[in-house]
């Protein structure tokens, strides 16, 4: 206990190379991502739900989970608006997130949480991903693809309603969404889970000692 709550002066040096808070690698135990995306109108739903998930000592895993339900009408109002400009933000890094409306009535979300969590979650449900992926209904077109070194959602809707992008990888996250008709209901939501290994209470103070951290710094998250 006398090492470890020890005041100790940190140099200039080595405060240069701190980057926030790190986590040593034995403490997370399992990282996911899902991302999905939903364009939802009179003629139905469509869109996908993409997992990824990789516990400590197995295999990442990919599934995906189309959506894909019909509607009470087929009989959508074409649309006529026109979203303009926009291609800059495919460029920018980091968490991007548009909703463009050239309509009247419609609803856009973007949405990206992070939970740390102290269990795993359950199993994945879905398909495996075994490549590119796509499907249709009345609503639109989704494609899957792999995109810039990351992985894409692309909506296409149909009768000129607009489309989606939901995208990461390459140090970026990027939500969009472009409206061009009415009555439309789109949604981009990204959720990041780290579940973290419960350490007992005699030993949390050992896991921040300086010497700890210094020497597995260059491997933490």
């Amino acid at each position: 206990a006398q090492d470890v709550l020890r005041v100790e002066e940190i140099g200039d040096t080595e405060l240069a190379q701190l980057r926030g808070r790190f986590v040593l690698p034995d403490r997370v135990v399992h990282f996911g991502v899902t991302m999905t995306t939903l364009w939802q109108n009179g003629a139905g739903q469509i869109g996908a739900q993409v997992q990824f998930q990789m516990n400590a000592g197995s295999q990442p895993s990919l599934h995906v989970s189309p959506i894909d339900e019909a509607g009470v009408t087929t009989a959508v109002s074409q649309g006529n608006g026109v979203v303009m400009g926009g291609a800059g933000l495919g460029n920018v890094q980091g968490v991007v997130q548009s909703v463009r409306s050239a309509g009247d009535y419609n609803e856009g979300l973007n949405d990206l949480s992070i939970n740390v969590r102290s269990a795993v979650p359950g199993a994945v449900s879905g398909q495996a991903w075994n490549g590119p992926m796509a499907w249709s209904n009345d609503v639109g077109n989704v494609q899957i693809i792999r995109q810039a070194g990351g992985l894409q959602i692309a909506v296409q809707a149909k009768q000129g309603q607009g489309n989606a992008r939901h995208f990461i990888g390459a140090g970026q996250l990027a939500q969009q969404s472009n409206i061009g008709g009415s009555l439309n209901r789109v949604i981009n939501a990204a959720e990041l889970d780290v579940v973290m290994k419960q350490v007992a209470l005699g030993t949390q103070l050992a896991q921040c000692a300086w010497d700890q951290l210094r020497s597995g710094r260059p491997i933490g998250y």
